[in-house]
């Protein structure tokens, strides 16, 4: 491990040694479940992340795809396998959240998973024609029940909005049914809808100075400025409605010893702070936010209370 790695780990207050680091791993290999097919955003920041972190535990970490039921069917295969450290999965966070808050079985309880690491996020925000005269929220809503864009009714980017609309005391008709997000987006390029929310990295591809330009973003929903000359949820007065991202956390098995977790823990600080991962995330535009396991799994229980409060906008589209 290289010395500027292991000086990180001890500013985190992550142990490099003892048990965990002399036992673990062995000799067998790591298997990183994927909830997906290849070729999308888990399915690379996997990939990103896999020989960093077989660099920083000394082991073979092997991505494997298992897609299926929005996620599920990886998170069933992580949680069925041996609680040993050498089966670990990412999640769809808040989407198997939402799944769970409005009564699907998933085949396993997000609070029964061992949390490891939080390794991303991203962040929303809202999105008009670019040549629109709206170019802000109260603008937006003075149109009277603006309609937006989504895929399904319980996908996170139509919760979102939904949630986060109601927060603000804006009537919305909430659109849904297109292929996907790039489709929704160009919904409001053409003028079938009004606006949409979406992550800012989607979002980009039509922006001004890193796209076409076709679409303007009025809010990003961030506490503090995200995007020079951008109002934030915090300048509109709704500072939780930062609350809603897009997070890519690491889970084990029920049951994984806390010296695995440990080892793992500090493993994925390690590959974090590693320059072939920085170096991908600056290029792609993927924010890092590492967070150990203790802060993620409050991070878990804290986003399973928010949305079980809005459970009733969860599920429901106009």
């Amino acid at each position: 491990m290289k010395k500027g790695i292991l000086t990180g780990l001890v500013a985190l207050g992550l142990s490099v040694g003892g048990a965990a680091w002399a036992d673990y791993p062995m000799d067998d290999e790591i298997t990183f479940v994927i909830p997906y097919s290849p070729g999308g955003g888990f399915d690379t920041i996997v990939r990103q992340f896999a020989p960093a972190l077989g660099e920083a535990m000394g082991a073979t970490v092997v991505p494997e795809n298992i897609s299926g039921a929005g996620g599920a069917r990886g998170g069933q295969a992580v949680h069925r396998a041996d609680p040993d450290g050498y089966t670990i999965g990412i999640y769809n966070i808040p989407g198997l959240t939402v799944n769970e808050v409005t009564g699907r079985d998933q085949g396993f309880k997000l609070d029964e998973v061992t949390w490891i690491a939080n390794l991303a996020v991203e962040r929303y925000a809202l999105a008009v024609k670019a040549d629109s005269d709206i170019n802000s929220v109260e603008d937006l809503c003075a149109i009277g029940t603006p309609k937006f864009s989504d895929t399904g009714a319980t996908s996170t980017a139509s919760v979102t909005t939904r949630i986060s609309m109601a927060i603000i005391g804006c009537e919305i008709v909430d659109v849904t049914g297109y292929a996907g997000s790039n489709d929704s987006m160009i919904a409001v390029i053409s003028g079938e809808v009004d606006a949409t929310i979406k992550p800012i990295t989607s979002l980009a591809r039509y922006l001004e100075g890193t796209g076409s330009g076709d679409l303007k973003l009025i809010l990003t929903l961030t506490e503090e400025e995200a995007v020079p000359g951008v109002a934030s949820a915090t300048d509109i007065g709704h500072p939780e409605i930062a609350q809603f991202t897009l997070n890519r956390v690491i889970g084990a098995p029920p049951g994984t010893p806390a010296d695995v977790v440990a080892a793992l823990e500090a493993g994925f600080a390690a590959a974090s702070q590693s320059e072939s991962v920085i170096s991908w995330a600056e290029g792609a535009g993927v924010e890092l936010d590492f967070m150990g396991a203790a802060e993620t799994t409050a991070m878990m229980s804290s986003l399973a209370t928010f949305y079980q409060e809005y459970k009733d906008l969860v599920g429901t589209s106009e």
